[in-house]
């Protein structure tokens, strides 16, 4: 539905630090991303040849931060000012339940969107390979 260069058009760290590189669904309340490359040199988070599983927070953030942006993109155009972008505001009940287990399986970013007002959302978000879920927690997203 929406690729690399769109997604990193609408987060706020741009291309450089974008971690995803499709978006395979997304309504009002859920988003489904994947990561397919995160294994390259380009990734300034792999390192050692790992990726450590605290950084899946990250992109878990971006997954929410990129359906907080598609959300507010459907405000009518009167009622929308600036786009503002979300940020991590706070991270909640984080389990990190096993590392990635292999560089060739692409990660599955989930978010579900349990509250989102002009001040931010809150998201319970997994991340996983295949049907292993690697990482689940809460976050809380601040738009300024």
């Amino acid at each position: 539905m929406l690729d690399r260069n769109q997604i990193a058009a609408l987060l706020p760290h741009g291309k450089a630090m974008c971690m995803l590189d499709e978006v395979i669904s997304w309504d009002a309340e859920h988003i489904h991303c994947r990561c397919n490359h995160f294994a390259s040199d380009t990734n300034p988070l792999f390192e050692n040849g790992q990726l450590e599983s605290v950084i899946l927070i990250e992109f878990a953030a971006q997954a929410a931060g990129l359906h907080a942006a598609l959300l507010q993109s459907l405000v009518p155009s009167q009622q929308q000012t600036e786009p503002r972008p979300a940020y991590i505001g706070a991270v909640k009940n984080v389990e990190l339940l096993k590392p990635v287990s292999d560089n060739d399986v692409a990660i599955e970013l989930k978010a579900h969107c349990l509250l989102n007002n002009s001040n931010g959302a809150i998201y319970d978000v997994i991340a996983q390979q295949q049907e292993d879920i690697l990482m689940r927690g809460r976050l809380i997203l601040n738009q300024t």
